[in-house]
């Protein structure tokens, strides 16, 4: 089956992706999952939000 993506949407999918994993590999602490993904943690919270990760 081929699903057809834009960028945008193929980008924010793995996006999700990476995130979800990641919090599952780091107990949901959010502080331990933006350094493994080096980035700052309100950017990941930020970022979550945006792709509906959060409330």
């Amino acid at each position: 089956m081929v699903v057809h993506q834009n960028l945008r949407e193929a980008t924010e999918a793995f996006q999700r992706q990476m995130i979800t994993r990641t919090l599952e590999q780091n107990s949901r602490s959010w502080a331990a999952s933006a350094r493994a993904l080096e980035t700052d943690v309100a950017n990941l919270h930020r970022l979550a939000k945006r792709l509906g990760l959060k409330g």
